[in-house]
């Protein structure tokens, strides 16, 4: 018989060279040693496959056919196994030439041309389908041109050292063209089955779309499968691509990649038939694929019982492969941190205290040279801190000015600044920047932030915007968000600014109670809504280490009242989840007049006043404050015509005012 008649029929014949134990309950895997006795384990036919021969070790994950088992156990060629297994089967096989392993895949593999039939196609039975081809030879021709400098050098670029590829199964062809596409090119060869491999280009002018080929007609396999049972008792990631996993195999852990996130399904068909005693971490891409997949997953594990978290180890970066290649030490310490998670103990105090305290210590630090820019407040505040900080008031206090102010102050300082103005164009905010500075330069020259609009632009207003533009520089980024904003496209914005400029910015949203619902759940309650912001808010905030300012409205309720928690508007999530809340009002509400609930028309009659002032006088009141004094107030002079505060004269509580009576409390 001629070689691929012996190859099919040593396939076939696989019990005579590797014959059950005594018992007849298993077949030893001569690999691991498992299946003896009783057990019923070891090799046997693999029942997710259709390849005539097709073998599993579900003990120590081995899958192949028996011409792979026989290179595994006795350290043999493809040709060397496929003639000893002659030898002892008794089968003679035809002298022919010998053709090159690559040409001999295409020649097996190669399709014919016209497309199959749709209707055809669906009703073919398993039975009827073409014998899948098997390119464990290609693969270790591959494999022994790893070494190529174009192979090594397009490795390197990726953060992937040759060791790393090497162990993992990876190749090289000079000229691959695996899914007929009459597109080759170099390629590495990642196989994922015996009959599968995907051929990645390393040719950067290769088109887009022939750049990543699967070989045509293969069965996608779960890349580097081994790994679910090669140590069990150490966690695996899970990640999308090979790249991924191979970059975290570049960090000294365990990986597999699904190649596809269609194929999350077919990893669960693998762990139902042969469960892993690991710990799986879940890292797919941040995608709506990726997520789905991620549920699929969470939902198949749960169902057989296979422990697993999900984590994040790519901070502000795409995939895993590019977090190695921006930051290396960053990455192995991220992959570090999620293998920590799946310990029997992951959180306790003294893992914290070796590993963990003194990086988010420094991290904190950071901040604490950080100034609103107002003298008074800040030596009330000492500063500001990574947290999620609330500044509310009642409509017409200012309240978008005030925050706009410490943002272009903050900005000013040297740091970034992400203004999200929900409300008011980018025109409206600058203008109103420019309006300050003239008042701040001589305030008898000052011009309003509408004549600016209109076109007014004296020269104070030309050497505003020089002054402005100095100060700032490019650190100031002010976003309309308008009236479609929400949580999630912010946190990506900020996710994207981190990754692009390698800065942490100084966060200003304005304001909470525009913030629309997301879009996975866009009739949400609007205090359901309002309450989840905040709480995702805070989880940005401390996840990037910064420091976010939401502005919120307060009810109509307590326009007459001086300010407090009660005033927060259509959210109980202010209260518990802000770090620091700060609340604006008149300073007139310290009047006692507005102690009891009568008088509405006096009261009334009181705030339209305060509210003609000029400059009006207001009050910074604050209710809550993790990082220093707990409460305490400061005044302001703000003038509405030029968007200018300034730190105002402290006034000392007038004997049973309302802000004597709130002592404790402010």
């Amino acid at each position: 018989m001629n070689r691929e008649e012996a190859k099919q029929e040593i396939r076939k014949e696989w019990k005579r060279l590797y014959p059950a134990d005594g018992s007849g309950k298993g077949i030893i895997c001569p690999i691991c040693g498992s299946g003896s006795g009783s057990k019923g384990t070891g090799i046997r036919e693999n029942p997710h496959s259709k390849a005539q021969g097709a073998l599993k070790c579900f003990s120590c994950g081995f899958s192949g056919d028996v011409l792979d088992l026989m290179q595994q156990e006795r350290g043999l060629s493809f040709p060397e196994a496929v003639d000893a297994a002659a030898r002892e089967l008794n089968l003679y096989i035809d002298a022919e030439p010998r053709r090159s392993p690559i040409e001999a895949a295409k020649r097996d593999f190669a399709p014919e041309r016209e497309e199959y039939p749709a209707q055809r196609k669906a009703q073919q039975r398993p039975q009827d389908a073409p014998q899948r081809a098997d390119f464990t030879d290609y693969f270790r021709e591959c494999r022994e041109r790893l070494s190529d400098p174009a192979a090594a050098s397009y490795l390197a670029g990726r953060g992937i050292s040759l060791e790393t590829a090497a162990a993992a199964g990876i190749g090289f062809d000079p000229e691959a063209d695996p899914a007929q596409s009459n597109h080759p090119a170099p390629r590495i060869i990642i196989p994922t089955a015996p009959g599968h491999y995907v051929g990645r280009a390393i040719d950067s002018s290769t088109p887009r779309e022939f750049a990543k080929l699967n070989n045509r007609g293969g069965k996608p396999g779960i890349f580097n499968n081994p790994a679910l049972y090669a140590d069990q008792e150490n966690p695996v990631f899970v990640t999308e691509g090979a790249f991924d996993a191979l970059s975290i195999l570049e960090a000294g852990a365990a990986a597999v990649a699904l190649n596809s996130t269609s194929n999350a399904a077919l990893l669960l068909q693998e762990l139902e038939a042969a469960p892993t005693r690991s710990t799986l971490i879940l890292c797919l891409d941040r995608d709506e694929a990726g997520k789905k997949a991620t549920a699929e997953l969470r939902q198949g594990l749960q169902r057989l019982n296979i422990s697993y978290v999900t984590a994040d180890i790519c901070g502000n970066a795409k995939d895993p492969n590019e977090a190695l290649t921006t930051d290396k030490e960053k990455f192995a310490a991220a992959v570090k941190a999620a293998i920590a998670q799946t310990a029997a103990r992951p959180d306790n105090v003294a893992r914290y205290i070796a590993d963990l305290m003194g990086g988010e210590i420094d991290s904190f630090k950071e901040a604490k040279d950080r100034k609103t820019g107002f003298a008074n407040l800040d030596a009330q505040a000492g500063g500001l801190y990574a947290g999620l900080y609330c500044i509310a008031a009642i409509s017409s206090l200012g309240k978008t000015t005030f925050a706009h102010q410490i943002a272009d102050q903050v900005a000013a300082a040297g740091e970034e600044v992400i203004f999200f103005s929900m409300e008011q164009s980018r025109l409206e905010m600058v203008s109103k920047s420019l309006a300050r500075i003239t008042a701040q330069n001589d305030i008898t020259k000052a011009v309003d932030s509408l004549s600016i609009r209109r076109g007014y632009l004296p020269e104070s207003v030309l050497k505003a915007a020089d002054d402005y533009t100095a100060a700032v520089g490019e650190r100031l980024s002010i976003v309309e968000g308008n009236f479609n904003c929400d949580i999630s496209f912010i946190g990506e914005y900020i996710r994207q600014y981190i990754h692009r400029t390698g800065k942490k910015p100084v966060v200003f949203i304005d304001y909470l109670q525009i913030l629309q619902p997301g879009e996975d759940n866009p009739k949400q309650q609007k205090r359901e809504a309002i309450d989840n912001a905040v709480t995702e808010l805070k989880r940005i905030s401390r996840e990037h280490g910064l420091t976010v300012f939401i502005i919120s409205s307060v009810n109509r309720a307590n326009y007459l009242t001086p300010i407090d928690f009660e005033s927060l508007k259509e959210s109980g999530g202010i209260e518990y989840t802000c770090d620091v809340i700060w609340g604006l009002q008149l300073q007139c509400l310290n009047d006692p007049l507005f102690d009891g609930e009568k008088h509405i028309k006096e009261k009334r009659q009181k705030v339209r006043e305060a509210k003609d002032a000029d400059p009006r006088k207001i009050e910074l009141v604050c209710l809550k404050n993790r990082y220093g004094r707990a409460t305490f107030s400061c005044c302001f002079d703000y003038f509405p015509k030029y968007d200018l505060f300034r730190p105002g004269a402290e006034q000392e509580p007038e004997s049973g005012s309302a802000t004597h009576k709130r002592g404790t409390r402010l």
